[in-house]
């Protein structure tokens, strides 16, 4: 990719540094994964009861959340270099998460969630593993498990889409994957959309189309960062603590939910919708997604994308629909329970074989 060795994307500061190393051990990623699996399924809970309209109002006050965790993990951190190249992430990920508003009213939440989860997977894991994109590919020792608990985990997410949830669906609590979207529609959006029968042919291959860049724009958000870590002869200064590219990440996160935010506002005549309820429980699910999205650039830094994308791709909407269950009680009944059962056995299977394939480091 040309636009990656063009100079306005160099790193801000030219000093020079020692060669890149992981700063944590291998059970350093894997505890990563399980904080991000637990926080990405847990980050809406706080803003489950709250009505939040078309949800840009409420997405904006969560990339606040997030960007202000940002700066306290780059103070923390204590590495003030900043990559303007990773703003692109950032970029990326905002964009990915408004054309799920235009997605869901056309193909059904259901449809779209498994269209765009299914690419976010797919091209996460795909671009570390083949080394996409610039990228250094990211081996394993048994590239065959590997390969298997990818496809186990897709098929996971079939049966995950068989759960029926109940009125509560507005809550905003109806992710499976950590990329996918936080912006929901209002309880009759989300009803029309469960029947889009008055969709025309020609709208609906629209919307597949616009669900599958969704997921594709998710699964690049950690290309940048990753190019910065594989590319120390162009920038002198990268790390391989992920930790160190978040504040780029977040800013980028931040800025251009800000500008959509205000074209937002134009469209709707200075007459967004907000949920003054909902401001605060949105603030909080930007910090803890931004917790998450934390430990998932830690876990791709040491495990690699290949084994870290497939397993945070899959766990947060087992935990998420717990939540649904002993919480939210959106989730009822033997039926769904038993495929709810049957899904998180299936997963478990996908886990237990992408571990087993094991990451050889660069």
């Amino acid at each position: 990719m040309n636009i990656l060795n063009n100079e306005i994307f160099e790193n801000v500061t030219t000093s020079t540094a020692n060669p890149p190393h992981n700063e944590f051990p291998i059970w350093a990623g894997y505890v990563s994964v399980i904080i991000s699996v637990i926080f990405f399924g847990t980050n809406f809970v706080p803003a489950a009861k709250y009505k939040i309209g078309d949800g840009v109002s409420f997405q904006f006050f969560l990339c606040c959340g997030i960007w202000v965790t940002g700066v306290v993990v780059h103070i923390i951190v204590g590495n003030y270099y900043f990559y303007p190249l990773v703003i692109v992430g950032g970029v990326l990920w905002t964009t990915g998460n408004v054309l799920s508003v235009f997605v869901i009213p056309i193909n059904g939440l259901g449809v779209s969630m498994l269209l765009w989860c299914t690419s976010n997977l797919f091209i996460g894991w795909a671009s570390g593993h083949f080394g996409w994109f610039g990228l250094k590919a990211e081996k394993v020792e048994k590239p065959i498990l590997n390969y298997l608990g990818v496809a186990i985990a897709v098929i996971s997410g079939l049966i995950f889409l068989a759960i029926r949830i109940g009125k509560k669906e507005d809550d905003v609590f109806s992710i499976d994957s950590s990329q996918s979207p936080i912006l929901n529609s209002s309880v009759e959006d989300i009803d029309n959309s469960n029947n889009p029968s008055n969709t025309t042919l020609r709208m609906r291959i629209i919307g597949y189309i616009l669900a599958i860049l969704s997921g594709v724009l998710f699964g690049l958000v950690f290309t940048p960062s990753t190019y910065i870590q594989d590319h120390h002869d162009q920038y002198k200064n990268a790390t391989k603590n992920g930790l160190d590219y978040i504040f780029s990440l977040y800013t980028g996160i931040f800025f251009s939910s800000f500008i959509y935010y205000a074209i937002y506002i134009i469209m709707k005549r200075n007459r967004p919708y907000i949920c003054v309820e909902s401001i605060f429980p949105a603030f909080l699910s930007g910090i803890m997604w931004a917790i998450a999205e934390a430990g998932f650039i830690v876990a791709n830094s040491v495990l690699s994308q290949a084994i870290s994308f497939p397993l945070i791709s899959i766990g947060p909407g087992t935990i998420a629909a717990l939540w649904s269950i002993l919480y939210i009680k959106d989730i009822r009944g033997s039926r769904n329970y038993i495929i709810f059962s049957i899904g998180t056995f299936i997963r478990i299977i996908a886990a237990v074989f992408i571990i087993l394939s094991k990451p050889i480091p660069n």
